[in-house]
């Protein structure tokens, strides 16, 4: 199953307007992130969801130099799969994690030069699954745990 968060319309708007793509992003992000925090892992999900898909419409159409493209990806990915993790969809987490590092096995496809930006990104996304899949054998005695490697990416600037 795929999952989608974007409808066919939203989808083509951000992909024709960057700048529609980024604030995007940053309002479902940030909302997102404020649920998530809030243990309101239900209300988080949408709006992680449209972050994800938006941050990679960012990747695709270059609304932003690929570090930050990638990173703002990256983040958004581990957000929603923890919020996944934390409704007890481990799976829906591992499938986020498994949808990015295609992503991002695509890009060093047509963009090698790429590698070590790449490489940092996945080496997150792999800690991530690793978590999901220990995580995994507890959710039944304790659901209230985050992928505790990532708690420091959530939030920072853009780089100019």
């Amino acid at each position: 199953m795929k999952l989608t968060f974007l409808c066919d319309s939203h989808r083509g708007m951000l992909s024709e307007k960057s700048s529609l793509a980024i604030n995007c992003w940053q309002n479902g992000f940030d909302t997102g992130q404020l649920f998530h925090d809030q243990k309101l892992w239900q209300e988080a999900l949408p709006h992680l969801g449209c972050a994800f898909e938006s941050a990679e419409i960012m990747i695709s159409t270059r609304a932003l130099d690929r570090p930050n493209a990638y990173e703002l990806f990256t983040y958004s990915a581990v957000l929603l799969a923890d919020t996944f993790m934390q409704l007890k969809y481990v799976e829906r987490g591992r499938e986020i994690c498994l949808l990015t590092i295609a992503r991002f096995e695509k890009e060093l496809n047509f963009f090698p030069e790429t590698q070590e930006l790449v490489k940092a990104q996945l080496d997150i996304l792999y800690q991530s699954i690793h978590q999901l899949n220990s995580l995994s054998l507890k959710v039944d005695k304790k659901i209230d745990q985050n992928l505790d490697h990532c708690t420091s990416l959530f939030y920072s600037p853009l780089k100019a």
